[in-house]
């Protein structure tokens, strides 16, 4: 799928998957208890995916790398702190530390993560686009690529983040209040993002939890770190 493509995909699902949120369970297990190996569990925590733009008064988002990187420090550092309070061992991926081989395979892994996140979207969240042949059950993949995971860093699961953020603009929130004047309704900012562990050696999505609201901000600590509590509600033992 082009790159085009799966931008307008994502905005069809932010929608829906946002209108339709309230009455949505939000995770979705292959199992509420993790196979422990001795000594322990470790996850990786792979880096996130994440993207802040801004939606202009015409309801196109415009990506702001500035906006985006001071989110993903924060995000990540919050990430951090939040693994090492639960029961496992974790470890944090170490950016630019591999061969360009296996970094692009990394890339490759992550573009395959919000490939495969933003299907179980459309197909375990939207009722009308349930997938027949699943029989209702939860088996999603990314494949025996992440093996390499396991061996580089000797871990047993890895946790990937997709998060995205749009902000209204100034000339956005004009036409929501003139619009609003002649009782129409028109959209804000949405924040929307999902997060899944994978098994590192089947390649198994063992655990999958998403977040669709038109509230938050990824550029400061308290609402970033209430984003990352619901992304991480319900996270398996």
């Amino acid at each position: 799928m082009k790159l085009l493509d799966l931008s307008r995909l994502l905005s069809v699902l932010m929608i829906f998957s946002f209108v339709l949120s309230g009455c949505q369970t939000t995770s979705f297990y292959v199992s509420k208890q993790l196979a422990r190996p001795d000594p322990g569990i470790r996850v990786l925590l792979m880096p996130i995916d994440i993207e802040l733009s801004e939606l202009n008064a015409g309801g196109i988002t415009e990506p702001n790398a500035a906006w985006t990187g001071i989110a993903e420090k924060l995000v990540t550092k919050i990430l951090n702190e939040r693994m090492n309070e639960l029961e496992a061992d974790f470890t944090l991926y170490d950016v630019g530390s591999e061969s360009s081989d296996i970094e692009s395979d990394i890339v490759q892994l992550k573009k395959l993560h919000g490939a495969v996140g933003n299907s179980i979207l459309l197909h375990k969240y939207l009722p009308p686009y349930e997938l027949p042949n699943k029989n209702g059950a939860f088996n999603w993949t990314l494949g025996s690529k992440v093996r390499v995971l396991r061996k580089k860093y000797n871990a047993d699961y890895a946790l990937f983040v997709f998060l995205r953020d749009s902000y209204a603009s100034d000339g956005r929130i004009a036409a929501i209040i003139i619009a609003a004047a002649f009782g129409v309704s028109m959209q804000g900012g949405i924040q929307t993002g999902f997060s899944s562990l994978v098994d590192l050696d089947s390649g198994d999505v063992v655990w999958f939890n998403q977040l669709n609201r038109g509230t938050g901000d990824l550029k400061k600590r308290k609402p970033a770190e209430e984003t990352v509590s619901v992304l991480l509600e319900s996270f398996p033992k």
